[in-house]
């Protein structure tokens, strides 16, 4: 009798574990169908290629030359000034009109991995000329990284690629 409890008890748990195996492979096929749906509609050329079935390592290959390429068209000053009074300083954001994609601009720490600054969306042909730091800094140079988040006309994310600036703030004289 209680051989039998236990065997059935045992295969109850297995019932519930198969029943919860499957339950996540079919609710990550469902995620899947939809994404590929969703990469179907894109506006981004290298995602219809992966909903069609094409090669990942052939798609990836195609998005990062597609970024690299977006990279030759945006620019920023690679070292910063920041007086201390104000946090503001001259980046010379620009985003070029011939960039099929706009742009978000995110400053980060390199140390810290603190949000220093990041900007609204920057269509083609646009810029910001000054930007002001979100946080105050000791006097002193500051590794970071610029990251450039690409978007299309209708706000898909593209992708996103990144560089080394640096960060100065200095003690203006009066």
């Amino acid at each position: 009798m209680r051989g039998r409890r236990l065997l059935l008890l045992m295969a109850g748990l297995v019932l519930f574990a198969g029943a919860f195996f499957a339950g996540l492979g079919i609710g990550k096929t469902l995620m899947n169908v939809k994404l590929r749906q969703s990469y179907r509609e894109s506006e981004v050329e290298w995602r219809k290629e992966l909903a069609a079935g094409v090669e990942k390592s052939e798609v990836r290959d195609k998005r990062n030359a597609e970024l690299s390429k977006s990279m030759g068209k945006v620019s920023m000053k690679q070292e910063l000034y920041f007086p201390l009074d104000n946090m503001t300083a001259n980046a010379d954001i620009i985003v070029g009109e011939e960039s099929e994609y706009g742009c978000i601009v995110s400053i980060i720490r390199d140390a810290t991995g603190e949000t220093l600054y990041q900007s609204g969306l920057i269509e083609p042909g646009k810029g910001i000329e000054e930007i002001t730091l979100n946080t105050s800094l000791k006097e002193g140079w500051y590794p970071c990284t610029a990251v450039w988040e690409f978007y299309t006309a209708g706000d898909e994310y593209v992708g996103e690629t990144a560089w080394k600036v640096v960060v100065i703030t200095i003690q203006q004289d009066s």
